[in-house]
């Protein structure tokens, strides 16, 4: 806006001093016209007095004089016509256009490089909410993982514990059953005999004895095997379940770093960048506005050279 404001103030005082120029000229040049026509008319009038009045040399040399008079008086001075405002206008634009030329290269340049400082700020940001995303995911996975391997173990287990209840009653219920048959036999043979009686129940007691102590210690076995095994097993899924959350964990973060430092590279190029291209475009300014300002200095001199002084 300023500069609009200067080239419109400039040419508003060209057109100013324009037109005082011309009209200065017009009188400077009637001005001349009328004392050489003043002076010649007075030498010829000096020369014809003297051609009437003198002798033969005289006028010879009034005569000579004259000739040489009408030569001489065609040289006149003569004034060099002011600069039209379209001569002025045509070397200002010859001064100013290089400075505004620069100065629109330098405005463009600037603004491709806040275009590319805005795109990789952009891509940064885009790669940094993809890794966010990834990392919203894995965690959602490994959960879910972990979840399914603690249910899979609580149902294992779960299974373990009934087989071992269904396996302690059938013993228990086998027992019963011979129990039952011993006493039956116990009975029976009683009545056979006291002594045949008393024979059969030992037997039968110890039979009924062994086999509950057999069916108890399968009982045992069968439920520590299950338990065994239901704690192996979730054992290994919980391991399973912290490696993968480790490998994911450390997979995610070397890709943030990876991006981080990615992020921050670019951001050190674009600003080196942007910061060369401002240096550059002020040192040209700097060049050229010296160059226009040592070139309007010469031409003001020549024009005051030319002209001469005013009281415009």
């Amino acid at each position: 806006m300023k500069l609009k404001l200067l080239v419109i103030s400039i040419a508003a005082s060209l057109a100013g001093c324009a037109t005082s120029d011309y009209k200065l000229y017009a009188e400077t040049q009637q001005k001349i016209a009328q004392a050489n026509a003043s002076a010649e008319t007075a030498r010829y009038t000096a020369l014809a007095e003297i051609a009437k009045q003198g002798d033969t040399t005289a006028k010879v040399a009034a005569v000579m004089s004259l000739n040489m008079g009408s030569t001489n008086s065609k040289q006149s001075q003569q004034v060099n016509a002011p600069i039209s405002v379209g001569d002025r206008a045509l070397q200002w634009t010859g001064v100013l256009l290089p400075t505004i030329t620069n100065l629109y290269g330098i405005h463009a340049n600037r603004q491709i490089a806040v275009t590319q400082s805005n795109n990789q700020a952009a891509i940064a940001q885009s790669t940094n909410s993809t890794f966010a995303t990834m990392s919203t995911n894995m965690s959602t996975s490994n959960t879910a993982i972990a979840n399914s391997g603690f249910t899979a173990n609580s149902n294992i287990a779960n299974s373990g514990l009934t087989t071992a209840g269904t396996i302690a009653n059938s013993g228990l219920t086998t027992a019963g059953t011979i129990a039952n048959s011993g006493l039956t036999s116990v009975e029976n043979v009683g009545k056979a005999g006291i002594t045949g009686v008393v024979t059969t129940s030992i037997n039968g007691l110890t039979s009924v004895e062994n086999v509950g102590k057999a069916g108890i210690t399968g009982v045992v076995t069968t439920s520590t095997n299950g338990l065994n095994t239901a704690s192996s097993i979730a054992k290994d899924g919980i391991s399973g379940v912290v490696t993968t959350s480790t490998n994911g964990l450390t997979s995610l973060e070397n890709v943030g770093k990876a991006g981080i430092t990615g992020v921050v590279t670019t951001s050190t190029n674009g600003l080196n960048t942007a910061s060369s291209i401002a240096k550059d475009g002020i040192t040209n300014i700097v060049t050229t506005n010296t160059n226009s300002l040592k070139t309007l200095e010469d031409n003001t001199t020549n024009i005051i050279k030319i002209i001469g002084p005013t009281n415009d």
